[in-house]
C-alpha cells in the first residue's frame, strides 16, 4: 500500500513539475548528465558560432577551436612539452593563453574599445571566449546593426589571430594603426555580404555603425 502511495506521489510530481533541460519538460538521466557535465552543450555557443550570418567557414572553425581552448597559443604548445618561453606576441607583456590573447592583452583590448566606440555602446567583457559569445546578443540594436554586432567578436578574434601568427612566424613588429585599419576594412567587406543596403564606402559604414 505504501509503495502504491509513493508511486502516486511521484506521478503527481511529474505532472506538475517541468524539467527545463529538455524540450518536452520531462526528466531524463541523459539530460541531467548534460546539465551537470562541465562544458556541456548548453554552456557552449554552438548556434552562435555556426549560425552567425554568412561567416566564412575558416573563421567559424577557428572560433570553435578557440572556444574549446584548443587554439595553439604558447601555453598549449608548452603542454605538448616544447621548451619555449611564453610571452604574448601582441603585447610582449604577459604570458600567452587564449583568453589573454583575445581579451586581456592591451593591444587586443584597444580593438574591443574601438568596436564599442564605433557602435556607441559601453560593454564589460567577460573573462573568456565562451562566456563572451554566450552573452553577445545585440538586443539593443536595430535589425541590420544587430547583424554587424553579432559578427564582430568572431572578426576581432580572427584579426588578432592572423596578426599574432604574422608576428610569431615572420618576426615582424606590430603596427597598431595597420591592425585597426585591417579590422575595420575586413569587417566592412564581410558586412556587405550579409547586410542589406550596407554602406558602399568605409567612411559611411563607420558612420552607420554609430547611428541610432
Amino acid at each position: 500500500m505504501e509503495r502504491l502511495q509513493s508511486k502516486k506521489v511521484i506521478e503527481d510530481v511529474e505532472d506538475t513539475v517541468s524539467w527545463t533541460e529538455t524540450k518536452s519538460g520531462k526528466f531524463s538521466i541523459k539530460s541531467l548528465y548534460v546539465a551537470l557535465e562541465a562544458g556541456g552543450s548548453y554552456l557552449f555557443p554552438l548556434s552562435f558560432i555556426w549560425n552567425v550570418l554568412n561567416m566564412q567557414p575558416k573563421i567559424s572553425f577557428f572560433a570553435w577551436e578557440a572556444t574549446w581552448g584548443k587554439a595553439l597559443t604558447l601555453d598549449m604548445v608548452q603542454k605538448r612539452r616544447w621548451a619555449l618561453a611564453n610571452r604574448c606576441f601582441m603585447c610582449l607583456e604577459k604570458e600567452e593563453n587564449i583568453n589573454h590573447l583575445f581579451f586581456h592583452c592591451s593591444r587586443t583590448r584597444a580593438l574591443w574599445d574601438l568596436l564599442f566606440a564605433l557602435f556607441g555602446v559601453s560593454w564589460v567583457l567577460p573573462s573568456s571566449v565562451r562566456e563572451t559569445l554566450l552573452s553577445w546578443n545585440g538586443f539593443f540594436l536595430g535589425k541590420n546593426r544587430k547583424k554587424a554586432w553579432r559578427a564582430a567578436p568572431l572578426h576581432i578574434s580572427w584579426t588578432v589571430w592572423k596578426e599574432r601568427n604574422r608576428l610569431a612566424f615572420k618576426d615582424e613588429s606590430l603596427s597598431f594603426q595597420k591592425l585597426k585599419h585591417s579590422f575595420i576594412l575586413t569587417f566592412w567587406a564581410e558586412a556587405k555580404l550579409f547586410i542589406d543596403d550596407c554602406p558602399l564606402t568605409i567612411a559611411n559604414f563607420i558612420d552607420w555603425l554609430g547611428s541610432k
